[in-house]
């Protein structure tokens, strides 16, 4: 099978940057090996939230000045690619809120509010902690839900001046489903209520539970794993102000916006390649020709220009044993001390080294490989070197860096 593009790894840089080509009517392929790190993302995009261990206002321009070793130094025009990015989500049907040059504040499942740039429309966000103080919120959750742990969300709710109720609330459809603990978890429960009138079942349930007088209704994100139908029915079917909250992975706003992006891939020409793990390629000096993968065994995928997007250790793009980090694939050239002991710092609050690990590129984010630039081969996201998770930087890493090698090729 020949493409114009390969790109390894189906996560969200993966899928923004075969986006991005199959716009440009580029025959674009994504192989992707199984679940990405989208179904640990709480609906909400950091370009960066923290340096120096403060809290970031304007995150455009922070981000255009780090240092040269960060991912961001290394793409052209950061706030034009902020824009596009938003612009492609948006044409998913992933509607957000945000602007590169303001954090807003989204709520965490343990109840701390969180600078982010962009969060999915339908989730709870506030300009400042200064929006709570005063206001009435309701904090329901279905019963046996054991993924939203309220009382931390109470808790720092309350911290910042709210008067907070506590609500539950079932229907025989949710207690049948509480039978099982498997069943309750986040994207099963979005499975039962994708029926509409299961969820006005909720609704007349969460009516005659909501205090007199409430502001504003939370509730998990429990609705919609593959479009915001649900979401938005059981906002209308509601008197009061209702947004919904993050619940602990699985997280179904961060499975809605890999469900969309593979899609909207998909309706552009694209071909998603699922359940598939590179394992190997083949090198004719310094371009990639052809790459194999563990279930199409000796059929190689064949591309003009291939795109590594296979994440950093969690994804598989990096491994490490005790002789070193390297990547797996081609074993290109790594950024990691060669020091073992240097990997990780034993006070859990510092930097951790490792984070930062990742592979080496030069211009335009072209892998290097035995100190030589390769011709045709691109890393993108969690991979490329540089980054400081601490920073909240990393799904802005993705799709910025996603993009911008997709406007080269």
């Amino acid at each position: 099978m020949k493409f114009d593009t390969i790109i390894i790894g189906g996560g969200l840089s993966g899928l923004t940057c075969g986006i991005a080509l199959a716009k440009k009517g580029k025959k674009a392929a994504v192989v992707c090996g199984g679940q990405s790190s989208l179904h640990f993302n709480s609906g909400s995009f950091d370009l960066i939230g923290y340096n120096d261990g403060k809290e970031v206002d304007d995150p455009a321009q922070a981000a255009s000045q780090l240092p040269t070793s960060h991912p961001y130094a290394k793409v052209k025009d950061l706030e034009a690619l902020a824009k596009e990015a938003k612009a492609l989500l948006n044409e998913a049907g992933i509607g957000t809120q945000g602007d590169c040059h303001k954090n807003h504040y989204r709520l965490s499942p343990i109840g701390k509010l969180i600078p982010a740039w962009l969060t999915m429309d339908g989730l709870f966000t506030v300009a400042n902690a200064e929006e709570i103080k005063g206001k009435k919120i309701c904090l329901a959750n279905i019963t046996g839900f054991l993924d939203f742990p309220v009382p931390y969300v109470a808790n720092g709710l309350s911290a910042h001046g709210a008067e907070v109720t506590l609500r539950t609330v079932t229907t025989p459809l949710l207690e049948h489903a509480r039978q099982s603990p498997s069943e309750m978890r986040a994207t099963n429960i979005a499975n039962y209520l994708a029926n509409d009138n299961n969820v006005k079942e909720v609704a007349e349930k969460l009516k005659a539970a909501v205090p007199a007088g409430t502001d504003l209704l939370l509730l998990p994100a429990v609705l919609g794993v593959a479009n915001d139908h649900a979401a938005k029915l059981l906002q209308d079917s509601l008197p009061v102000e209702t947004r919904f909250v993050a619940t602990m992975p699985p997280s179904v706003p961060g499975v809605r916006v890999q469900t969309l992006l593979r899609q909207y891939f998909q309706g552009l020409g694209g071909t998603l390649i699922p359940n598939n793990t590179v394992v190997k390629g083949e090198l004719d000096g310094k371009r990639l020709k052809k790459v194999y993968t563990d279930k199409l065994c000796e059929t190689p995928l064949e591309a003009d220009n291939f795109v590594l997007a296979a994440g950093s250790f969690l994804g598989g793009g990096l491994t490490s044993n005790y002789e070193g980090v390297r990547e797996p694939i081609l074993g290109l050239d790594v950024d990691a001390d060669a020091d073992r002991t240097k990997w990780p710092s034993y006070d859990l609050y510092d930097k951790q080294p490792y984070q930062s690990y990742g592979v080496k590129t030069g211009d335009g984010l072209l892998a290097t490989k035995d100190g030589q630039t390769l011709d045709n081969v691109y890393a993108i996201g969690s991979i490329l070197s540089g980054n400081d998770p601490r920073m909240a930087t990393s799904t802005g890493i993705d799709l910025l860096t996603a993009l911008a090698v997709a406007s080269t090729l």
